[in-house]
C-alpha cells in the first residue's frame, strides 16, 4: 500500500515498497518528479492513516537527477 509523505511545509507526494532503497527512499513527488529522502529524516510513521512526516522542509530534499519528467508519477487517492 502506499504512503503520503508530508514535509515540515506540506505534502510532497507518495512512496510505496517499491522505491525504497537501503538507507534512502525514493518519493513520487506531486509534480512527477523524483526526490530522494534519507531515512534519518523520518520523523514519524502513521501506519494507521498511511503517512511519512518528515523532519525536514520540501526545500531540504534531493531531486534525483536524470529521472525523466513525469517518472515519478502516482495515481491520486
Amino acid at each position: 500500500m502506499g504512503y503520503t509523505v508530508e514535509a515540515k511545509d506540506g505534502q510532497i507526494g507518495a512512496i510505496d515498497r517499491k522505491t525504497y532503497d537501503g538507507r534512502q527512499v525514493y518519493v513520487c513527488a506531486g509534480d512527477g518528479s523524483l526526490l530522494k529522502v534519507d531515512v534519518n529524516t523520518v520523523e514519524r510513521i502513521d501506519h494507521r492513516n498511511h503517512k511519512i512526516y518528515l523532519a525536514v522542509t520540501r526545500g531540504e530534499l534531493t531531486a534525483v537527477e536524470g529521472a525523466a519528467p513525469g517518472a515519478g508519477r502516482v495515481r491520486s487517492r
